[in-house]
């Protein structure tokens, strides 16, 4: 069956424009270190779920149904499908804000519950083109599947951390702890690892470096993340968390063992390949530091070891990732409408990356710098009670606002330069 063209989805659109408003947010969560601006209770919950549910997961309901289709060779699902989905979550995602946001529990619940039936509705949709396609499904779409369906246990332990507070014997911290394992590790973890596996050789004109390692991972991944939703909020940290860390940070040796060697096999280099190759160790930091967390070694506050974890997390190793899908996948998608802005007509409709287009727009500087605000900013917050903290957050974030605009900027120039090139070349050909 021949593959059927990628489709523009306001996913994606919607996916930049989050990213962009998590950008304003980090701004503001900055200037409030130095109290240059009131504080507000919300823009730390929304600067972290504005890049995550509405940065991340705009990204992965646009591109994950449509590379599960091209992988297996089976139909995109419908136009209305992805518009109900957008609405859906969108509006979803706006009650859950405001009901988070101003204390209101029936549009909190009322959003959450509709971002699990859209959850739910997209796993489905997977699970049928896996059961439809004749090919045999691989790690990647393995991975999907599995990130999905942990994204359906993250939303629900949410529901019992606002309002509806669960009595679990591992307490609201350790229902929290599952609940950011199952949202940031399983959905949006697992997700970027599969479609990695799949791009990053691309970025480097080359092959993986080993298939056998990229399943016996995937393997270490699934088995791993189970007890990592299950460990916290059981109160069997020691036990059950501890041995779900050790298989999920196996999983990721082994990835990231496998996209070092394959960076290192060829002689091709990409600075967007380089920051997200980079990026991957950041995920080291939320492991190392959780036995800390496990075992009650307080060398800091552990409250400001999950606010640096979550920063490695989010900012040093998912953004980056954010990012370089935006840099490749953004400028290429076909328009939403026909004559609009996009690359329809220069390059493969069914493929989101052709073949040796990868754009020169990060430079090696560029990646240290970043890396280096990624941990001055991290260090900040491992000592934010001290009056020096200032002194790291000011610097770091200014860079990192710097470079994340300047990277938000060239997605749209790229994808407006792709679409005056198709107008300069059908001009020449007429």
């Amino acid at each position: 069956m021949a593959r059927h063209p990628i489709r523009f989805t306001p996913f994606h659109l919607a996916g930049a424009l989050f990213l962009l408003a998590g950008l304003v947010l980090a701004v503001y969560h900055g200037l409030e270190q130095f109290n240059l601006v009131p504080r507000v209770g919300w823009v730390s919950w929304s600067h972290i779920h504005f890049v995550t549910i509405g940065g991340f997961t705009q990204l992965l309901f646009g591109m994950l149904p449509q590379l599960t289709a091209r992988k297996l060779e089976r139909p995109l699902p419908s136009k209305y499908y992805d518009w109900l989905n957008f609405v859906g979550l969108n509006g979803g995602f706006l009650l859950l804000w405001y009901g988070r946001g101003w204390g209101h529990t029936w549009a909190f619940d009322g959003g959450l519950i509709a971002i699990w039936l859209l959850v739910a509705g997209l796993l489905i949709v997977m699970l049928r083109m896996v059961m439809q396609s004749d090919l045999a499904w691989n790690a990647t779409t393995g991975l999907y599947l599995v990130s999905v369906f942990v994204f359906l246990w993250g939303i629900t332990y949410a529901y019992g951390l606002f309002a509806h507070v669960w009595q679990v014997p591992g307490g609201w911290l350790g229902l929290r702890e599952a609940h950011v394992h199952a949202n940031a590790w399983g959905f949006l973890g697992l997700a970027a690892i599969g479609t990695l596996y799949d791009l990053f050789p691309r970025l480097l004109g080359t092959d993986l470096y080993s298939e056998r390692l990229r399943d016996y991972s995937a393997w270490f991944f699934v088995a791993g993340i189970f007890p990592l939703i299950t460990g916290p909020w059981v109160g069997m940290g020691r036990t059950v968390t501890a041995t779900g860390l050790v298989l999920f940070a196996t999983g990721f040796a082994l990835y990231l063992y496998n996209l070092v060697q394959t960076y290192r096999s060829t002689d091709s280099r990409s600075g967007i390949a380089l920051s997200v190759l980079v990026a991957q160790f950041w995920m080291l930091g939320p492991a190392g530091f959780a036995p800390f967390v496990l075992f009650g070694v307080e060398w800091v506050n552990p409250a400001y070891i999950e606010d640096g974890a979550l920063h490695f997390f989010f900012v040093g190793w998912a953004l980056p990732i954010a990012l370089a899908g935006l840099l490749l996948y953004f400028r290429n998608l076909p328009a939403l409408s026909e004559g609009g802005l996009g690359g329809s007509t220069s390059v493969d409709a069914s493929d989101p990356l052709p073949d040796g287009v990868i754009p020169s727009v990060i430079s090696t500087w560029m990646v240290w710098v970043w890396n280096i605000a990624i941990l001055v900013v991290g260090v900040g917050f491992f000592y934010q009670d001290q009056s020096w903290s200032a002194y790291f957050f000011g610097p770091g974030y200014t860079a990192l606002v710097i470079l994340w605009l300047y990277e938000l900027a060239q997605a749209f120039r790229l994808r407006w330069a792709l679409r005056t090139e198709s107008e300069t070349t059908t001009d020449t050909r007429v």
